[in-house]
């Protein structure tokens, strides 16, 4: 990548951090959204292996940049994360209830709303928390917590009984989530140890580190090494979501955007040769047949894979997309260009 086409991806994508569109909270009497509508989630079947098992132990960062021990929370009272981001529909259509929740159980319940930290940062946060008037408080993951819940998509409920064990796991609000906090504040205080499991973290590399071998999925899930032999001209990673261009159009029509300029940009940049380009697509939200009409709008040689677990953006520390990974040819990360600066 010469130094003017550099030059202006770095200018494309610091843009998105300059025009994000505010949208007005949803009106909290509005009826519950049908599987049709862009509010609704579906449940995920999978989060039920979730219960029984001990809570996340692992400290986040506050929304005010402080630090929040999640073991801190466990064994006076239950708790209740929910995990959730700025930008997503059924989160915004869920706020209005989550803030009566914490209205009514919050002196016998501690309640955290908890960021996802993808496609979020501080600003944006406080910025939402204060439109939205939320009271209780806010921490952002690192994307760490949703890795271990093995988190496919937001809004994502988490309750956790007296003695550190998860009671309840879920996408939806509504009559169910009620009656699993109804039933775990009425519970006895437990007696003995409390439960709870180390929630592990991964350093997010800097200018200069080796790039590890990281293992990506295809879009017919086969594994997909990060890095495939030699790149005399280094290699070039676009790290991005395939519904930023599409979702984010109504929510955050800047940013959707400059996610769609990021992907032509790499696209033209690997047709005319060069550095070898990859394109990295998140998880959340995504399905195999999403990353193949995804790749179908890419006009130039690149390699893609689906990061499944989400360890690929937590090494680079990538929590903003469209970013750009840029490579030496030794296998050293150069630098990332990412709407955060860089």
């Amino acid at each position: 990548m010469n130094a003017h086409i550099l030059t202006s991806l770095v200018f494309l994508l610091a843009g998105a951090c300059h025009a994000q569109e505010e949208r007005q909270m949803p009106d909290p009497q509005a009826a519950a959204p049908r599987p049709d509508d862009n509010g609704y989630v579906a449940e995920d079947p999978q989060l039920a292996a979730l219960v029984g098992r001990p809570a996340p132990a692992m400290t986040l960062r506050t929304v005010d940049g402080g630090a929040l021990d999640l073991t801190s929370l466990y064994g006076t009272q239950p708790v209740y994360l929910k995990l959730w981001a700025t930008y997503c529909i059924p989160c915004r259509v869920q706020m209005p209830g989550f803030e009566k929740l914490y209205e009514n159980y919050g002196d016998r319940m501690k309640v955290v709303a908890v960021n996802a930290g993808f496609g979020d940062d501080a600003a944006k946060v406080r910025a939402f928390v204060a439109r939205a008037g939320m009271r209780m408080p806010v921490a952002i993951d690192d994307g760490s917590l949703g890795a271990w819940l093995h988190m496919e998509a937001t809004p994502l409920h988490l309750l956790i009984g007296r003695d550190g064990r998860i009671t309840y796991a879920g996408h939806q609000d509504g009559a169910p989530l009620n009656a699993a906090i109804r039933k775990l504040v009425a519970e006895a205080t437990a007696a003995g140890p409390v439960a709870s499991a180390r929630v592990e973290t991964v350093p997010a590399l800097r200018p200069g580190d080796a790039v590890p071998a990281l293992m990506l999925r295809d879009a017919d899930d086969r594994p997909m090494p990060l890095t495939a032999g030699a790149a005399p001209n280094g290699r070039a990673i676009l790290f991005t979501a395939s519904w930023c261009e599409s979702y984010l159009a109504e929510t955050e029509p800047a940013n959707a955007a400059q996610c769609r300029k990021a992907r032509e940009q790499a696209g033209a940049e690997a047709k005319k040769g060069g550095r070898d380009w990859t394109v990295v697509v998140a998880h959340l939200w995504t399905t195999p047949d999403a990353i193949n009409r995804f790749r179908a709008g890419f006009d130039g040689p690149v390699r893609m894979g689906f990061d499944r677990d989400g360890l690929a953006f937590r090494r680079f520390g990538i929590s903003h997309f469209p970013a750009v990974a840029l490579i030496t040819p030794d296998g050293r990360l150069e630098k990332i260009v990412s709407p955060a600066g860089g």
